[in-house]
């Protein structure tokens, strides 16, 4: 075999990254969805594979092309499966629905297949596969606005979907912003969302799919929308989230629902004291488990596992496009005017229940975040739980006891999903890559029986050198034990290295021992790398996450510099040649790090934010800012004392500032102000602006044009050589 080499700029073309799976009702088969780089269109492609859980096969490539698939479900009995695609309309689909349209006129469900909308870029539509059969993907949905998401009937007859449906008037408006260059009209709270832009006020609705007929019924209508709707296991009730209260942009409170199929009868089980974020039925269709929080509105609750019966759910007593705005003694959402004595509690004009859900919380002795949960029996449930930095699957009885077990502590679990007595996850490990992992659910939590049973990252652990991290705790000032994760570069070198501290975002986030590609280039490039959970990050508790609410930057810059201090006094790294970067929150945190303290060199702040109160309507975090703030006309001062701003005076550290050209989670004027500031006290500073980006990074170029434009900046202020030829030709 031969010698293992470092890591180059080109081995990111061989990225193949699992980001979904469902297992098969009979547990014998896996869907994945995974997603690679095509260099030549400079982008990222999501293709759905599909694997025995035995491992015995190698997976086998269900989708090709520009147009792959998102969103696998299988049939009931396993031998088709369904999925999300914006994928070229099929012109059969779109003469039968013309001809549907004509017989008996619009209002069924069905998209208008109008001439002025035949050009417009084809939105995401249910496609199915016949995997016993074979033959090409089949489209079976033609929504106007596209489908959001669906499942199936436990007789396979019915696809139930959610997807926007414009009224006569959202339609005329849509077509003027979007085909006549007409002026965009706000009215809503929630005016922007990143990565969608403007919103308009048009609502998801629940639509029924007749498999045998082809027929399209709407289930739903009015002024709230409907989501994330699937069956009961006796296909007697539709479950669906929505959020009723009739101003649903100034609050959390995301309700779970019921709905017959015939839509004739609907009925409440949520009352408006949870914010629902998923729910599944028990097997008997009795009971359903949900995932949720209490204190809505508050970002830094850990989600857990609430178990309702639906003999307890409320019928509705008026039609359930009515059913807005009823049930609260308040709706709230309108901020008193005033200077109050307690501007935060001031602030949290949030609605007010007539009556408590009848819950019991399964796990009230678990204080961590539940990720996701599935039912094994009608006695117990898996989980995947965040846990001290890592991801760990668990079992929690009704009965309220919980148990955590598989893995081991040097690795971590993304995500799964279970059937048929069959749990697959998703598994990762700094030097071990991310692939596709299963075990028998009866041994669970250890996962006695776990094995992984793809290879899609195999190049990067055996013809790469790649970097383990090792856990470290710490004190902080405060005397508090902080953990983080540590890695030397895979060449070890003679003298300490370069330390690169790397911030993750959030806050309400965490670091884990998970595969990165850019954090291995970098290891590669002779830089040992150091990932603090701070003050704030969630897989610790919620009185640890809770810490900086209101107080953000202190305790996370203490965390980080506590953490470097114990590298130094351990001898692991070069006191001279420190440096810091963060995306996202850790852009936020950066920025202050380098107000606050000239300990590094040089150091990245990938889109942050500056001033929190320029960010207050600017971005699309309203709530969020509304509930550890308050509004800055009342609350000036919070909101100053925790903005990077303020240590804008004393930053000397050479600073590059990257942004996208249409983030609105973390806009673009606010690396605007920074750099400008910099630069007029004579900062060395650059400003990178990735165009048509939102808060992320979506073409691989670009992803690559980063990683260079951080390597060259540290190198240029005191860090390593770009030593690696396959960077040439690239900027920065």
């Amino acid at each position: 075999m031969a010698e293992k080499q470092l890591l180059r700029l080109e081995d990111y073309h061989r990225l193949q990254l699992i980001t979904d799976l469902q297992v098969s009702p009979d547990g014998s088969l896996v869907a994945l969805v995974v997603r690679s780089v095509h260099r030549k269109d400079d982008e990222f492609r999501d293709h759905l594979y599909v694997v025995p859980s035995s491992g015995e096969e190698e997976p086998h490539r269900l989708t090709r092309g520009k147009h792959g698939g998102t969103h696998p479900r299988w049939s009931p009995v396993g031998r088709k499966l369904a999925f999300l695609s914006p994928r070229p309309y099929d012109p059969e689909l779109q003469e039968k629905v013309t001809e549907r349209e004509k017989g008996k006129g619009q209002g069924q469900g069905e998209p208008s297949a109008k001439d002025d909308e035949k050009d417009e870029k084809p939105r995401p539509q249910i496609w199915l596969l016949d995997l016993e059969r074979g033959g090409e993907p089949r489209q079976l949905t033609l929504h106007q606005e596209g489908v959001e998401s669906f499942a199936w009937s436990p007789d396979g007859r019915y696809l139930v979907f959610s997807g926007r449906q414009p009224t006569a008037e959202e339609e005329a408006y849509l077509k003027s912003i979007r085909k006549d260059g007409g002026p965009i009209v706000l009215r809503r709270v929630q005016h922007k969302y990143d990565g969608q832009g403007y919103l308009d006020p048009v609502q998801s609705h629940l639509f029924l799919l007749d498999l045998q007929t082809e027929e399209v019924r709407q289930l739903t209508e009015g002024p709230a929308s409907e989501g994330k709707p699937r069956f009961s296991p006796d296909g007697r009730w539709i479950g669906f989230l929505s959020n009723r209260t009739g101003d649903p942009d100034n609050n959390r409170r995301t309700d779970l629902w019921l709905l017959s199929p015939d839509g004739a009868e609907a009925r409440r089980v949520t009352f408006g004291d949870l914010r629902v974020m998923d729910f599944c039925f028990s097997p008997s269709g009795e009971r359903v488990a949900l995932l949720a929080h209490e204190e809505p509105e508050r970002s830094t609750r850990a989600p857990g596992i609430y178990l309702v019966d639906l003999k307890d759910s409320q019928p509705l007593d008026r039609p359930l496009k009515d059913y807005v705005g009823v049930g609260f003694v308040t709706i709230g959402g309108i901020v008193p005017d005033g200077e109050p004595e307690d501007p935060l509690a001031h602030a949290r004009a949030y609605p007010v229940p007539e009556k408590k859900t009848p819950f019991r919380k399964l796990t009230a002795s678990l204080d961590r975040d539940v990720l996701d949960l599935g039912w094994l029996d009608e006695g117990r449930l898996w989980v995947l739980v965040a846990d001290r930095g890592q991801g760990r699957l668990g079992v929690v009885t009704v009965e309220g006891e919980v148990e955590l077990g598989y893995p081991s502590r040097e690795e971590t679990i993304l995500s799964a999903h279970g059937a048929g007595g069959t749990l697959a996850f998703l598994w990762s490990r700094p030097e071990g890559g991310r692939e596709l992992g299963v075990l028998s659910a009866k041994d669970l939590p250890q996962g006695s029986s776990a094995r992984l049973i793809t290879t899609f990252t195999a190049f990067f652990r055996e013809e790469r050198l790649l970097s383990p991290y090792r856990r470290i705790t710490f004190l902080n000032s405060d005397g508090e034990a902080i953990e983080g994760f540590f890695a030397l570069p895979p060449k070890a070198p003679s003298t300490p290295p370069p330390l690169l501290a790397i911030l993750h975002g959030g806050p309400q986030s965490y670091d884990q021992p998970r595969f990165s590609f850019e954090e291995q280039y970098f290891l590669s490039r002779g830089y040992a790398i150091l990932k603090v959970n701070y003050r704030g990050s969630i897989s610790y508790g919620e009185g640890f996450c809770q810490a900086i609410e209101g107080r953000w930057g202190p305790m996370e810059h203490d965390d980080l510099i506590s953490g470097v201090k114990y590298l130094l006094e351990q001898g692991w790294v070069d006191r001279e040649r420190l440096f810091v970067t963060g995306f996202s929150y850790g852009g936020i945190m950066t920025n202050w790090a380098v107000g606050h303290s000239d300990l590094f060199r040089a150091a990245v702040s990938e889109h942050g934010l500056y001033d929190y109160e320029a960010a207050f309507g600017t971005d699309d975090c309203h709530l969020w800012w509304q509930y550890d703030y308050g509004v800055p006309w009342q609350n000036p001062e919070g909101y100053r004392r925790s903005s990077p701003k303020v240590g804008v005076s004393r930053i000397k550290t050479p600073l590059l500032i990257t942004a996208g050209q249409e983030d609105w989670r973390c806009p673009l004027d606010q690396a605007e102000m920074l750099y400008l500031a910099l630069k007029k006290r004579g900062v060395p500073t650059e400003l990178v602006i990735y165009q048509g980006e939102h808060h992320a990074i979506s073409r691989p170029k670009r992803a690559l044009d980063r990683l260079i434009r951080i390597l060259r900046w540290l190198e240029t202020y005191g860090g390593l050589p770009m030593d690696d030829t396959s960077a040439e030709g690239y900027p920065g």
